[in-house]
């Protein structure tokens, strides 16, 4: 644009142009504010970058020299953007009328350091409005707003606005985490413990298309680990959190299980081995559990029970033990110690 941009809008993608290009699409009809487009190609031997360089939203195509995974293009992103305040983005997000000027006044004003819209699905139904995180590092997802400004203890970075010189003062998405997953709860964390306000704002909605995002074993394994990496990062911040939500739980445990049905047998034995277990009467209530579970133990509708929980190693009682290792799980009754001890008060720079 012209104009000085109000905002740089970074889209990380990799792959999948149509809906890079139903995002831009979206931009262009429902963003007024003067911005400048900046998408991050991640490497993909399958993004039409030609296609997207032509699009009447005029962006700004700069590609990776590999797959950086989203915190790494997000961290390319700002340090090429022109605009004080930064919106990242997804690439699997639509945007809608007047999404982008309450998130811009939230910074702006400095009322928040991070600030994300409300996630809406295909048929405005609200999907996330923030999350709370427990004492074992866990993101309990909530689907509930009515709040202007509602502060969260967590948000999914699909799309988040924030100050671009702060954003580069703690040195962007930590890098160790790799492809994904949990970088996001680390930056919020940090910002956390500086006493910053991570927030979301009622007056800005996007629709966000997920599902595919855990659809392989690499996925898994690298939610697993991450998420031991961030635990173990933070637990002095989560000290004094509920510890849970569901009971029978424990906040710090080598792993997490729910099992489905009635099986007191393999409830005790798991308890015993210092693995956090909560008993479900209906797989349906995996829905509920913010994809916090590493295994889940059921007799039959398996396809439920992956489609609840597609983080999780999906097992029947009899492949109990090779779901476990399958999910890094450790069976012991000493209890857990925290992973990642090395790295639990410092983050990798990336500037």
């Amino acid at each position: 644009m012209t104009e000085q941009p109000r905002a740089t809008l970074i889209i990380v993608a990799y792959g999948r142009h149509d809906l890079v290009l139903k995002l831009l699409d979206s931009i262009e009809q429902h963003t007024p504010e003067p911005h400048e487009l900046v998408i991050i190609d991640n490497a993909a031997t399958t993004l039409d970058t030609p296609l997207i360089e032509t699009h009447s939203s005029q962006p700004r195509v700069i590609e990776a020299p590999r797959n950086l995974g989203y915190g790494g293009g997000v961290n390319l992103g700002v340090r090429n953007s022109m605009a004080e305040t930064v919106v990242i983005m997804n690439s699997d997000l639509q945007v809608t009328p007047k999404w982008l000027s309450p998130l811009l006044v939230t910074i702006e004003q400095q009322k928040a350091t991070i600030a994300a819209p409300l996630y809406l699905d295909g048929s405005g139904n609200i999907i996330e409005s923030g999350a709370s995180i427990t004492a074992d590092g866990h993101v309990h997802e909530s689907r509930l707003s009515n709040v202007a400004l509602k502060p969260v203890d967590h948000v999914s970075a699909a799309c988040w606005a924030f100050n671009k010189q702060w954003f580069e003062a703690m040195g962007g998405f930590d890098p160790t985490y790799g492809l994904g997953y949990y970088e996001d709860v680390d930056l919020v964390n940090a910002a956390r413990s500086r006493n910053k306000r991570v927030v979301v704002v009622n007056d800005s909605r996007v629709i966000h298309h997920t599902g595919g995002t855990f659809n392989s074993e690499a996925s898994r394994h690298l939610s697993h680990r991450n998420h031991a990496r961030s635990a173990a990062r933070w637990k002095w911040l989560y000290r004094g959190t509920g510890e849970t939500l569901w009971e029978g739980e424990t906040a710090l445990a080598h792993g997490r299980v729910a099992v489905i049905g009635h099986h007191p047998d393999i409830l005790r034995e798991l308890q015993e081995q210092n693995i956090s277990v909560v008993a479900l009467e209906d797989p349906n209530d995996l829905y509920q559990r913010g994809h916090r579970d590493d295994v889940i133990v059921i007799e039959d509708r398996h396809d439920l029970a992956k489609r609840a929980a597609p983080r999780a190693e999906v097992t029947s009682p009899e492949g109990l033990s090779e779901a476990l290792k399958r999910a890094g799980i450790a069976i012991s009754k000493r209890p857990p110690k925290p992973l990642f001890s090395a790295i639990t008060t410092t983050r990798s720079r990336r500037w």
